[in-house]
């Protein structure tokens, strides 16, 4: 009763009227036309962080998106083209981009300098600040070297001849390097405000961005409010005037979609609860995309018993993929049964069977002879998940299917999504359920969670020398043949070794507005309201 009254209370924000970005100090004229383009979106939770050099869930990655630009951005036809950057050089080795930027101010009216890029990348690089994707960066010569503690930042190949021209320097040649740099860990920050108050993503009165809209509103597990960013370089093609960024439950989303108040629900903000699956499909409100992205189990490989991995491969193997697909998801997801989702078109074999209850069986005695134990003696199984009703309905599918595979009682912990991100990243469970997404278009980006048990982003505690020397080996590959052959080994040794445990590759399920246009929604999951507009 308490969300239905906290939603029926967040009705009114949608009818207020546009008033400029608070911290601007500016007003942005808007014509009557523009006066109307307001949406409302629901998130569901706080968002993590809104900070591009801490961002991890996709969520926040959206959100910073609306606040942020890079030297590159994802255009209306889902190609990645030049934004702070207005023109790249690129030597013949190609291992060299010389950035002029073009003129662009930040929110508070500061001027965007190439010394904002190479702050924000280099304090990413810092031993001792907290970045998880600082690994993205390690393209950049000795970056990680620099991350590690080896070398000094100074010595990163990151330089800035004066305000406008940026040069970056790379380790090797790297083709998707401007599709890269859309990520928010290559994003500026404000380094005059970063010196001055590390807090300031914190905010709406601290915040400080150069993208599309500016953060006016914060109130933290309630309501964020994205408007027009008057100091915007590209302003002029932002139709909407103001974004309401509701934090409501799936289930008063969906009730306040139908009622009007949202202009959309689902992927990649919120999750459409399973029970509305149907009925929207019916009524042809639904709409499904393929995403390059993997619902997966990360296995704490140093957490009893799953040091053993006959043990990871036999609850992998006994699980029923298209079971949870058909009765529990409902959205046309496919069965993962490696870690790279199809949609790359990397695989043509499963790597595995799914629900093969036989070598399940036999991987599962194999880890008992090999652990001493019985089933009884095993140590205590816990599964971790961030608390939505979709994961917590595939959690309990998945409890049942290994109860009654091997007699084995998993216990379910549901916590909040801030709360679930920090026990992962500090490694405090057992087994957790996640989800990865692309950040760009190759495999490579699903195969180097893995590369390290240092990696900002595996948390697994796994490592073998052989997979980091796969990968090490693909980067200097000549031909795409040869590249491909070896990073096809990479994948077998992964499932081998099984430190994650695929379930599914996602498909994006969401309903909208239907007067809601140019919204840009990619593969890898993300959402871009930069060129939307109400029809």
């Amino acid at each position: 009763m308490k969300r239905l009254i906290k939603a029926a209370l967040l009705m009114p924000f949608l009818a207020l009227s546009f008033t400029s970005c608070k911290k601007s100090g500016s007003s942005l004229s808007l014509s009557p036309k523009e006066a109307n383009q307001h949406i409302a979106v629901n998130i569901t939770d706080d968002p993590s962080t809104l900070d591009p050099r801490k961002a991890r869930a996709l969520t926040d990655v959206i959100l910073i998106r609306m606040f942020m630009d890079g030297l590159t951005r994802v255009d209306k036809e889902g190609n990645h083209t030049l934004a702070v950057a207005k023109k790249v050089d690129i030597s013949p080795d190609k291992k060299t981009y010389t950035f002029t930027l073009r003129d662009c101010n930040w929110s508070n009216g500061d001027s965007v300098t190439s010394q904002d890029f190479a702050y924000a990348w280099k304090k990413s690089l810092s031993p001792d600040f907290n970045a998880p994707n600082a690994n993205m960066l390690y393209v950049i010569k000795n970056a990680k070297k620099a991350k590690t503690g080896k070398l000094p930042l100074s010595l990163v190949g990151i330089e800035t001849p004066d305000e406008k021209t940026l040069i970056v320097t790379l380790t090797y040649p790297t083709p998707h390097f401007m599709e890269l740099m859309t990520h928010p860990i290559f994003f500026p920050v404000n380094s005059r405000v970063d010196r001055i108050n590390s807090q300031w993503a914190d905010q709406e009165t601290t915040y400080v961005g150069n993208g599309p809209f500016c953060l006016s509103e914060w109130k933290h597990h309630d309501v964020l409010e994205a408007k027009k960013n008057p100091h915007y370089w590209d302003q002029k093609v932002v139709k909407l005037s103001k974004v309401k960024i509701l934090m409501v439950d799936a289930e008063i989303g969906c009730k306040m979609f139908d009622a009007n108040h949202l202009s959309w629900d689902g992927s990649s903000l919120s999750t459409i609860p399973a029970d509305k699956t149907p009925s929207f499909k019916s009524e042809e409100k639904l709409h499904a995309t393929p995403a390059i992205a993997t619902k997966w189990i990360r296995v704490n490989v140093e957490k009893a018993p799953f040091q053993n991995k006959n043990l990871r491969k036999a609850l992998a193997y006994a699980m029923d993929r298209q079971a949870i697909i058909d009765h529990v998801t409902q959205g046309n997801q496919i069965p993962a049964t490696g870690m790279v989702p199809t949609a790359l078109k990397q695989q043509k074999e499963p790597s595995f069977v799914d629900h093969d209850l036989h070598a399940a069986q036999t991987h599962f005695d194999q880890a008992l002879d090999e652990l001493d134990a019985t089933v009884d003696s095993l140590p205590t199984i816990s599964l971790l998940y961030a608390s939505t009703e979709r994961n917590h309905l595939a959690a309990r599918a998945i409890q049942d299917q290994w109860l009654k595979a091997f007699g084995i009682h998993v216990e379910l912990e549901a916590v909040e999504k801030k709360a679930f991100f920090d026990r992962v990243s500090k490694k405090d469970y057992v087994l957790s359920m996640g989800n990865g997404f692309a950040d760009f278009n190759d495999p490579i980006n699903f195969l180097e969670v893995f590369k390290t048990k240092n990696m900002g982003t595996n948390h697994t505690n796994w490592e073998n020398s052989s997979y980091t020397e796969l990968l090490e080996t693909s980067y200097f590959c000549q031909s795409y043949e040869e590249r491909r052959t070896v990073l096809a080994r990479s994948k077998e040794l992964l499932i081998e070794e099984m430190p994650a445990i695929p379930i599914f590759h996602f498909t994006l399920l969401y309903t909208r507005d239907q007067g809601l246009k140019d919204v840009v929604l990619t593969t890898m999951g993300t959402i871009d309201f930069k060129w939307a507009h109400l029809k």
